[in-house]
Formats: C-alpha cells, sequence, structure tokens
C-alpha cells in the first residue's frame, strides 16, 4: 500500500488510474483502502475530488472492461493456470462462476463490493461469452456506485482516517472475521429466503391443481 501510495505521489492521476487498472486485474493491492487513501490525499488538497472521482470510475470501468476482453480472448485454461499467481485460486474462480451462472448480471454488480469475486467477474463474464453491452451496463452502475462510495468516506472522514486506517491493521483478523461473518449470514439468509419462496410457490400451484 505505501508503493501505491507513492506511485500516486509521483504520478498523480495517473498513479490513481493505473493502481485501480491493476487492482481490477487481479493485482494484490487493497482496492478499498486505496479509495479511501485517495479521498484522504483530496481532503488535505493533493488531489482534486472532482477529477479523482472521474479517473477512478473510468480507471476501474476500464479494469473491468480488459478483464472481459482477456477472458474472451484467453479462456479458462489461462485463467485456471496463470489465476492462482494473482491470488485468483481454482477454488474461487469455480465459486464465482457457479454465482455468475445463477445470479447472471446481477453478480456483476453486487460483486464490485466483494473483494475476491469482483476481479473475476470480468474474466468470467468474458469466458461465459456474456453480450458485452449487458456487461458494461452493470460494471458501469457498478464502478459509479463502488468508487465514489469509497473515495467519498476517505474525504468525508478526512484525519480521521489515518487513526481509522491504524486501527484496521491492527485488529485486521478480528475486523475479517466480522465482515466474512456479516457475509455468510446475509449469503445464508438470502438462499433460505429463496428456498422458503420456491416452496411457497411450489404449495400455492399444488393447491391450485388440487382446488
Amino acid at each position: 500500500m505505501e508503493i501505491i501510495k507513492e506511485l500516486i505521489i509521483q504520478y498523480g492521476y495517473f498513479g490513481v488510474f493505473f493502481s485501480l487498472l491493476a487492482g481490477i486485474l487481479g493485482v494484490p493491492i487493497p482496492d478499498e483502502v486505496l479509495l479511501l487513501t485517495i479521498g484522504y490525499l483530496s481532503y488535505i488538497d493533493f488531489l482534486h475530488i472532482t477529477p479523482a472521482l472521474i479517473v477512478s470510475i473510468v480507471g476501474s470501468f476500464l479494469g473491468m472492461s480488459l478483464s472481459y476482453y482477456l477472458g474472451i480472448k484467453l479462456g479458462a485454461p489461462f485463467l485456471e493456470k496463470y489465476g492462482p499467481r494473482f491470488y485468483l485460486s481454482i477454488k474461487r474462480q469455480y465459486q464465482v462462476r457457479g454465482l455468475l451462472t445463477k445470479h447472471g448480471k446481477w453478480i456483476i454488480f453486487f460483486g464490485f463490493f466483494i473483494p475476491g469475486i469482483r476481479h473475476l467477474t470480468g474474466y468470467l463474464s468474458g469466458i461465459a461469452k456474456m453480450k458485452y453491452s449487458t456487461f458494461a451496463m452493470f460494471s458501469g452502475i457498478g464502478s459509479i456506485i463502488w468508487a465514489p462510495s469509497f473515495i467519498l468516506s476517505g474525504y468525508l472522514l478526512g484525519n480521521r482516517w489515518l487513526v481509522i486506517r491504524e486501527n484496521v491493521y491492527a485488529h485486521k483478523i478480528l475486523y475479517s472475521f466480522i465482515f466474512f461473518s456479516i457475509l455468510i449470514l446475509v449469503i445464508t439468509s438470502y438462499i433460505l429466503y429463496k428456498h422458503m419462496a420456491n416452496r411457497y410457490i411450489s404449495k400455492d400451484n399444488v393447491d391450485r391443481i388440487n382446488g
């Protein structure tokens, strides 16, 4: 993260753009921390908030589009062979592929907010030959909401962001446990909701037939 921060300090908006592009493609960069830091640098007037927002949205969207293009051109064997080198494990690839198959375009949008899924949806959408217009619409909306959410949070937090960042680094195991516990709870609740809804629909259809 310190290397990325130095890159932004040295190259400004070009550093912001290429850091986000690389992060989306799978280079192990903590994207959310990067965006919060961009917000903080805007708060201290090192960057201007409006161009920082625009460059971040464009960088994340082009990163998604490039990963989609690579997915089309290189295919699943390339991702399975080289993905683990960028922490995109085979297990995670199959998990995200299953989510895309089941939830389609919506996982592209919601995946922006889940590290590990965000980095794979572009590749796997390309491999699945999803229409680019559909992919671009949902990844565009995701970029417009995801990047500004964290940048504006860093901007509004100001100097408090430095204290929060140190606190998160000091207790990252605890916060990771809490985050994934909440994520599992949300996913489990959604699955149970869908299961109960399907059972209700099936029962209603049976009652209509018997009636």
